[in-house]
């Protein structure tokens, strides 16, 4: 199998898993006898452990293990760790459960997105491409999931989860994971190191307030569309239309987006941020709302694609897990965890101010971009500056 079709099978499948787990694994929960606040607390306690392993573990297993054994070896232990979920109802060892398991699953976001970035890197596949088949999963996921707990109950929810990451688990072992290497693919580098760097540190913060501001519609986007009284069934589809223009967003992103800065797709991305929010605060319409759905491909697609880019073209080889790691605990757990209880304060006055709340928070984004450029643009000078100077050593006699 190619590399490019290996990585899109893994990326479709971890999606899938990832489809059952974040939308399902509350009402599964309460199938154990929980209320939706208990419910509420083990998820919000996944999501903290969540943001230390992927910042903290992910890099510090990159150092002493090669990518390609993480490969195998994290999935299988994930499968198994998620077995413990099943036989017990006390809250303490469900607690514990998944605390262990919110140390090892979510590592293998931030372990493909390092594989793909390394292999795109290497010109051995297109990555818009293979990642589109990982939203295709997760649509699959939630078409799926739905539509068996609508018929057998939410217990199943716990089974389709450990079925999807047993696949997962004997794929990476009789797939290609052994045969998928990169001369980069050992992450050396301190952690630390990183924000050393001021072009990743404003990248790091757009990131983090443009994705972090997904989080009153992730948080909050079926009750508002239950408030303007839209069918449940409806929603299923509205809610489903933002991960079809991410597809749409991925297969066309080499095309259009390849010779574009990073600086300038941030900049879309925070326009479109700004623009999709404030438009649903502003409309209390489900037409609006479906509209903005459209510009997810803007502001989830295009700010991840600008971040991969920016990792390919800016960083070297041996910081890529690291700033994957980095980027999946402050951008896509922490900060969307932090914005999200702020947008719950804000709901309480009113089922819209969230949404202004988060047009706020991707304006700064603004100034952000138009610093990263300088900050570029400085690199690049001194860049041409040192090798035009290493010429002119190189040509005396």
């Amino acid at each position: 199998m190619e590399k490019q079709s290996w990585m899109s099978l893994r990326f479709f499948t971890f999606f899938f898993t990832w489809g059952v787990f974040i939308p399902y694994w509350t009402a599964w929960l309460t199938t154990k006898g929980f209320s939706i606040e208990d419910a509420g607390l083990f998820v919000a306690v996944g999501l903290i452990v969540r943001a230390i392993a992927t910042f903290y573990i992910f890099p510090a297993l990159c150092r002493r293990f090669p990518l390609s054994s993480l490969f195998k070896w994290v999935p299988l232990i994930s499968t198994v760790v998620l077995l413990g979920f099943i036989p017990f109802d006390r809250v303490e060892i469900l607690m514990a459960v998944t605390v262990i398991f919110a140390l090892t699953y979510p590592i293998l976001l931030p372990m493909n997105e390092t594989m793909a970035t390394l292999l795109a890197r290497d010109h051995q596949l297109d990555y818009g491409k293979s990642r589109l088949w990982g939203s295709v999963g997760y649509i699959a996921a939630l078409v799926l999931t739905g539509w068996l707990t609508s018929r057998y109950g939410d217990t199943l929810i716990v089974y389709i989860m450990l079925a999807s990451c047993a696949v997962l688990s004997l794929q990476a072992f009789a797939g290609e994971a052994k045969t998928v290497q990169s001369r980069q693919e050992q992450a050396k580098a301190p952690l630390m190191d990183l924000f050393k760097s001021p072009a990743f540190v404003i990248c790091l913060a757009i990131c983090m307030l443009i994705q972090g501001a997904h989080a009153a519609y992730n948080g909050f986007g079926v009750v508002y569309l239950q408030q303007l009284k839209v069918d449940n069934t409806l929603i299923g589809w509205i809610m489903v239309l933002a991960v079809i223009s991410e597809i749409a967003f991925f297969y066309l992103s080499k095309r259009f987006f390849t010779n574009m800065s990073v600086p300038v797709m941030f900049t879309i991305a925070a326009i479109s941020s700004v623009i999709r929010w404030l438009a649903v605060y502003l409309f209390h319409d489900v037409t609006v709302f479906l509209l903005s759905q459209t510009m997810h491909s803007m502001t989830f697609g295009l700010t991840h694609f600008a971040f991969i880019k920016f990792v390919n073209e800016h960083l070297p080889g041996d910081t890529i897990a690291p700033a994957q790691g980095v980027y999946s605990a402050l951008a896509m757990s922490l900060f969307p965890g932090i914005l999200t209880v702020a947008c719950g304060y804000l709901y309480a006055f009113s089922s819209h101010l969230p949404f202004l709340g988060m047009a706020l928070v991707s304006f700064p984004c603004l100034f952000l971009c138009y610093m990263l450029q300088k900050r570029l643009a400085g690199m690049q000078m001194n860049s041409s500056f040192q090798q035009g100077a290493g010429a002119v050593a190189r040509a005396k006699p």
